[in-house]
């Protein structure tokens, strides 16, 4: 596959570009670090910069979506640039260049109000917390998980009125070191460096036109299902949190 990543210099990015470019054929754009001919500095939130980077690369077969403001405490302004305006760019671009799929970056934030706000968010400690399945209604909880749900709207529009297939992984808590052990919380929403890797891979080549999923690891206690993306992606995680 031709793919474009965006924000392909971030964690996530790094480890997906080091992984896809042994099969695929991997360009990027990223705001800020290393640039070559497959990587451009783009700004998503400029329309004309990711139409001269799509354009520059097309014909594409899938656009994997990871740019933006990562921070859930990130300002409504920040995230109104980065997070709304620029993935709505993504998917118009998609649109326009005739991208066939886009695999989205959503995330757990767009229902984590289920586990409370500041300053007690996420008490992934405590016993007992609902499992959320993305059959459930969204419950943001904060200007970064309401941008995050924006996101997934928008996936769902392009895919109904233009088309534009849509996967949105709602991903858990991928890690510089890959070790969930030395924060007690991160063994229940781990998602390690290989099972990131399967799901986007699954999600490139699955049959499906629009879907919604959690991606974490086969952690004991998770509370995120994951069934759908099983069922839907042929997605099996290999590595537990609880177990390292």
């Amino acid at each position: 596959m031709r793919l474009l990543i965006t924000g392909i210099n971030g964690l996530i990015g790094s480890l997906l570009r080091n992984a896809l470019q042994q099969t695929h054929t991997v360009y990027g754009m990223d705001r800020e670090g290393e640039f070559s001919e497959q990587i451009l500095s783009a700004d998503i939130s400029d329309y004309a910069q990711v139409a001269q980077a799509v354009r520059q690369f097309k014909p594409l077969d899938s656009i994997i979506h990871l740019a933006g403001n990562p921070k859930v405490d990130a300002s409504w302004e920040s995230v109104l640039k980065a997070n709304i305006i620029g993935t709505r760019n993504i998917f118009e671009a998609a649109r326009e260049f005739q991208v066939p799929q886009v695999v989205y970056a959503s995330s757990n934030h767009v229902t984590g109000a289920y586990h409370g706000f500041e300053p007690s968010l996420y008490k992934y400690t405590e016993p007992g917390p609902p499992m959320i399945s993305p059959e459930d209604p969204i419950r943001p909880d904060s200007d970064y998980g309401l941008s995050k749900a924006f996101g997934e709207a928008v996936a769902r529009y392009y895919f109904d009125r233009w088309g534009v297939r849509a996967i949105c992984l709602r991903i858990g808590a991928v890690l510089e070191d890959d070790d969930p052990t030395k924060q007690s919380q991160n063994r229940r929403i781990w998602l390690s460096h290989r099972d990131l890797v399967q799901l986007v891979e699954k999600s490139l080549s699955a049959d499906v036109t629009f879907g919604i999923y959690y991606g974490t690891s086969n952690n004991k206690d998770a509370f995120w299902d994951i069934s759908n993306a099983r069922a839907d992606l042929g997605f099996e995680p290999v590595d537990d949190g609880s177990a390292r």
